[in-house]
Parts: C-alpha cells; sequence; structure tokens
C-alpha cells in the first residue's frame, strides 16, 4: 500500500503533506493530514485563498472513503484530511474527511461565484428551488384550470 503515497515538502509546519494515488480512480491528490481543525483551515486557505470556518460544517457518514486515505490518515494517527482539486477546469472543490474511531465522515465545499459553499447549503438550496417550483407548478396548473365560473 505504501506505493500509493508519495512524500513532498510541507508549505506550512501545521500538517502533513502527503500525495496520494485514490484507489477507484487512480487520481493522484494531495492530502493535507492533522489533528488540529484548525491546522485543516489553514491548510484549505493556503491552497485555496478561502477562509472556512469547519466548526460549523455538516458532516456525513462516509462509507465510500479511499482505502488509501484511511490507510493514510491511520498510518499518522491523524483524525482529519483535506484536498482540493478543480472540476469543470474552473471552479475549485475541498474535500475534508474525519475520522471517528472506526468511522468516516465527510465535509465539502464547492467554489461558486468565488466563494466556497458547503455541500450541505447547495443541497438545502437546491431541494428549497424544487420545493418553490414545484408549488410554482401546482398554482399555475391550479390557475389554468380555474374556469372564473363561480
Amino acid at each position: 500500500m505504501l506505493e500509493n503515497y508519495f512524500s513532498i515538502p510541507t508549505s506550512h509546519k501545521s500538517c502533513i503533506e502527503k500525495m496520494v494515488i485514490l484507489d477507484k480512480t487512480r487520481d493522484l491528490l494531495k492530502y493535507s493530514l492533522s489533528n488540529s481543525l484548525d491546522d485543516i483551515q489553514i491548510a484549505i486557505y493556503s491552497r485555496t485563498g478561502y477562509n472556512v470556518n469547519l466548526e460549523k460544517a455538516v458532516w456525513k457518514l462516509n462509507p465510500g472513503l479511499s482505502i488509501s486515505v484511511k490507510h493514510l490518515m491511520n498510518s499518522y494517527n491523524v483524525n482529519y484530511s483535506m484536498t482540493m482539486d478543480i472540476k469543470d477546469k474552473a471552479n475549485k472543490f475541498v474535500v475534508v474527511n474525519m475520522r471517528v474511531g472506526d468511522k468516516w465522515f465527510i465535509t465539502g465545499y464547492d467554489e461558486i461565484n468565488n466563494k466556497l459553499v458547503n455541500w450541505e447549503l447547495i443541497r438545502t438550496l437546491t431541494r428549497a428551488v424544487k420545493i418553490a417550483m414545484n408549488i410554482l407548478n401546482d398554482n399555475n396548473s391550479s390557475s389554468e384550470n380555474d374556469t372564473g365560473d363561480e
């Protein structure tokens, strides 16, 4: 398994930084590792230029975390890891993993209009828009069916 990890110099002393080849995708990503959420926030800022407050993050159980990342976090005995990449050739995204006992959790952020927005907020807003659209569609349908005769 050690062949999936590559050491690189750290840009700051608060986190360990390692290159990891993800099991399923074979993507090569740089991970920052620490036992401190503050250190992870500093790593996010240093790599993206964005401040995030991980104390208010919404964490979801992540049964699909790459075995390579699990082994890396376990081998360094850290509870947090983060990585970032660019999707759609334009927007950054950040993934933060948390280990609690033998369970793994995830939170993440997508860059939208030059801000990092938490995935849970994006999901909530998307659901709200869908509900609003359904209400509007229902109102339009009932208005069209209304003949005006009373």
